[in-house]
């Protein structure tokens, strides 16, 4: 009786979600012109305000500093998901691209 072949698996290697990452920088854009403003506190000032909506600085909450935190970090992962379920991230695997998705 002939023997099957056993499947080999390897596991997934490192790779590297640029829509989910690319949600991260109006964040870090406000920590840089929070850097170029007053150091590293207006760092924490416009980071807070970003994530939160709470500005430290003046004490009050302003919905539209949300623009620059959650929204497009919440966008870009999303973006990452569809991508995925729609076979984009399996393609740019089988083409061959090394450490990218989307």
């Amino acid at each position: 009786m002939a023997k099957a072949k056993k499947r080999r698996h390897s596991k997934k290697g490192f790779t590297i979600p640029l829509a989910a990452l690319a949600g991260f920088i109006p964040l870090a854009n406000q920590a840089v012109l929070g850097w170029r403003e007053g150091g590293i506190v207006r760092v924490g000032d416009r980071v807070t305000a970003s994530l939160t909506g709470y500005d430290p600085a003046t004490q009050k909450w302003n919905s539209g500093h949300l623009v620059h935190g959650p929204v497009p970090i919440m966008l870009g992962i999303l973006t990452h998901k569809v991508a995925s379920k729609l076979g984009v991230n399996r393609m740019l695997a089988s083409a061959g691209v090394p450490w990218l998705r989307i």
